[in-house]
């Protein structure tokens, strides 16, 4: 017998008691995965743009943090490399680049409470000399928290292009670049904030920035809480768009799968808080799958052994970008465990029956369906009916026989042939 009603008590005082800071640091780190050690662009420039921001009239520190840790999330699916080549003419010239401080702004002007950084993120290509994009705005047009960007931006372009200079090639490197972006304010508040004792050494490893992220969270953002159920929503879709486009055959599976598990958790009778934690769980349950290689997703033959175990870690990768998110404990906890299976044969950590979260038990329910009734490389979408006879087959090995008894009637006046093509 299952105990839905421990759910509530089990997750009290999780779900809204997150910081906002927090939630963006993990989707900055998702958006800076490598397969190789790399030095954490996004994180760079908000600790960067925030320090420059305490030294310049008119920008407001905590937008530039909070724009920093996401202004490139209009590449999406780690095209960011593609967005940076060996110089800012031909950057400039690339219709993927010149899109996506617009695309960016777009998905972040959804999120309840982000249109300040959506607009910030937007500007964040402008030139103080009328010669960025997507706009060409002049220096007085552009938001501060977007020149203190476009500084930081560089800087870090400069880095990654030198490697370790000292600090006054840099400064002079920096202000060459800058000379046109920027206003003279910027470029100064800029470097007298390079220029301080011990904080250029700090952006140049992947632990120092690090580190430099969190102490820049605590000092400017300690008591940013998330605001409320909307906005907490709109932050995890985020998420779940950047894991989604990874694969070309999965654009708005994390959400389909979020929508399903709300209507299968009121079937089941649970309280509105708890699917709203189920829902927020579903968002990310796939954050992981973006450390598989998309060559390796979109290939139409199957996996070998040796890839099926690397999409098998996922869930554990998963865990590791949000396993820093205060307050997310058990919405993780629910959406690493969604692998599981009722008899024990599933991973990370083979926990069968009323072990498993309920949650899990849900989305693997939901996810399953949406895989089946979904088209991938290696086949074709079934049909409604098919997919529900295959979860009911699955009942009581795979799945928990409950939660399929009150998923069957919902996936069967479900439309899950109508596939969005886009994410907004």
């Amino acid at each position: 017998m299952t105990t839905h009603a421990a759910m509530s008590e089990s997750t009290a005082g999780t779900g809204l008691d997150v910081r906002r800071a927090d939630l963006l640091s993990a989707l900055a780190r998702a958006l800076d995965y490598r397969a190789e050690p790399a030095i954490p662009h996004h994180g760079r420039v908000a600790a960067l743009a925030a320090a420059v921001a305490s030294r310049t009239h008119g920008a407001e520190p905590l937008e530039a943090f909070y724009a920093g840790l996401v202004h490139d999330i209009g590449l999406l699916d780690g095209q960011w490399d593609l967005a940076h080549p060996p110089n800012l003419t031909e950057q400039a010239n690339r219709p993927v680049t010149r899109g996506h401080p617009l695309t960016g702004a777009q998905l972040l002007a959804g999120v309840p409470g982000m249109l300040p950084v959506a607009e910030a993120v937007l500007d964040h290509h402008e030139w103080a000399d009328g010669h960025g994009y997507p706009r060409g705005k002049r220096v007085e047009e552009i938001r501060p928290a977007a020149q203190v960007l476009r500084f930081a931006d560089t800087c870090d372009f400069v880095l990654r292009e030198q490697g370790t200079p000292e600090l006054l090639p840099l400064l002079d490197a920096v202000r060459t670049r800058t000379a046109r972006q920027v206003a003279p304010d910027v470029a100064e508040a800029g470097a007298e904030t390079l220029g301080r004792a011990g904080f250029y050494p700090r952006l140049l490893g992947a632990a120092d920035v690090d580190r430099l992220v969190c102490e820049t969270a605590e000092g400017l953002a300690a008591g940013e809480a998330v605001a409320g159920e909307a906005e907490m929503t709109g932050l995890l879709e985020l998420f779940a768009c950047l894991a989604d486009v990874h694969a070309s055959d999965r654009i708005g599976h994390s959400r389909r799968v979020a929508n399903l598990t709300v209507m299968v958790a009121m079937a089941l009778g649970l309280a509105p808080e708890d699917a709203n934690r189920i829902k927020w769980a579903a968002l990310v349950h796939d954050l992981g799958m973006i450390t598989v290689p998309r060559t390796q997703l979109d290939d139409p033959r199957l996996f070998s052994e040796k890839e099926l175990a690397q999409v098998r870690r996922q869930s554990a990768r998963t865990e590791e970008f949000l396993g820093q998110v205060r307050g997310l404990e058990e919405v993780t906890r629910i959406a690493i465990a969604c692998t599981e299976a009722f008899d024990g044969s599933g991973v990370p950590k083979g926990r069968s029956g009323y072990a498993i979260p309920l949650g899990a038990r849900i989305i693997g329910v939901c996810e399953t369906f949406d895989a089946l009734t979904s088209h991938r490389p290696y086949r074709a979408a079934r049909d409604v009916s098919l997919a529900v006879d295959i979860l009911v087959r699955g009942s009581g090995s795979l799945f928990d026989p409950e939660v399929v008894s009150a998923a069957v009637p919902v996936f069967l006046i479900s439309q899950p042939d109508e596939r969005t093509t886009a994410w907004r």
